[in-house]
């Protein structure tokens, strides 16, 4: 999805909310200067880019102040120690279930509410200790999963934020244990925000039951004229791509992409995502969607 109005404050808050965490306060007004310069530059383009792309410059803007390469990295450990505990105890829950689609649901099912956890959203709050309550009661407005589009496949996941990848670990746990699926993950190539990386993987114990690769780089959502050969190269081998989170939602459709369906497993978090999906702010999503031939075409030229 194309950048709205309402996406410019929202990536300047982020901004300024790394500002404050990272950057010394007498360097702090020049560096929200940039980030807005550098917005305001990009969102001029028409079409206007991805909410993920003006973020991610935002704050690669903010970042050159910076004095800590990885200001969020005390809360992500915190939401994986916390949320971990809660898919410690969820786990009893699902050995119980043997209906393959149900077992799928439930899994699904904590993997979005996990996705409450997001620094990278203005306005929108979350409390971990109510995430297994908030779980167990889970519906949703869309749901394409089905177990026979995922057995046996070779899945690329792509994973979103901090704290919720331990959520996800339940799920890559399914697809691999259950439906037999040969599971790669994927989290971000450097820290940015409270976006997964590989250090967040291994915190959470994923790099034990799969492959766990990197984008390549710090990017909010994917943007994949930016990833690494490796990450390129497993994109265009996988049956199936599962992608977490709003910005990879944002972002995916606008990229250029190889002939892969996507299921886009988030909660719709703020207006502009919500309109887009064309649900109601705060619903669980897990949608199905296939690159046109304008993607493929594109990835094709970027690959080769």
């Amino acid at each position: 999805m194309r950048a709205v109005p309402r996406c410019v404050p929202c990536v300047l808050e982020i901004a300024v909310n790394t500002v404050e965490r990272a950057v010394p306060e007498d360097r702090q007004k020049e560096a929200i200067l940039a980030a807005t310069e550098c917005v305001s530059e990009l969102y001029r383009m028409e079409p206007t880019p991805q909410p993920p792309k003006l973020g991610t410059e935002a704050q690669r803007t903010v970042m050159k102040y910076s004095e800590d390469l990885d200001p969020y990295r005390e809360e992500k450990r915190r939401a994986n120690e916390r949320a971990a505990a809660v898919a410690q105890e969820l786990e009893s829950d699902l050995e119980n279930i043997e209906d393959p689609e149900e077992l799928l649901k439930k899994a699904a099912a904590a993997a979005i509410v996990g996705n409450t956890i997001d620094f990278a959203v203005a306005g929108h709050e979350f409390d971990l200790d109510e995430l297994r309550e908030e779980i167990s009661g889970a519906g949703f407005t869309v749901f394409d999963l089905k177990p026979e589009d995922f057995r046996g496949a070779r899945v690329l996941y792509l994973c979103d934020n901090a704290g919720e990848i331990a959520l996800d670990k339940l799920l890559i746990e399914v697809l691999v244990e259950e439906l037999e699926c040969d599971v790669v993950v994927a989290v971000r190539g450097g820290p940015i925000v409270n976006d997964a990386t590989r250090e967040d993987a291994e915190q959470v114990g994923i790099t034990e039951i799969c492959d766990v690769i990197d984008t390549g780089t710090e990017m909010l959502g994917l943007l994949t004229t930016e990833v690494s050969d490796e990450f390129a190269e497993e994109l265009s081998y996988a049956d199936v791509v599962i992608s977490k989170g709003q910005g990879n939602f944002e972002s995916i459709p606008e990229e250029p992409f190889p002939d892969v369906p996507v299921y886009f497993l988030l909660r719709a978090k703020c207006e502009p995502v919500a309109e887009e999906l064309g649900v109601e702010v705060g619903s669980n999503v897990a949608l199905r969607w296939e690159p046109d031939e304008e993607n493929v075409r594109r990835w094709r030229e970027i690959v080769g």
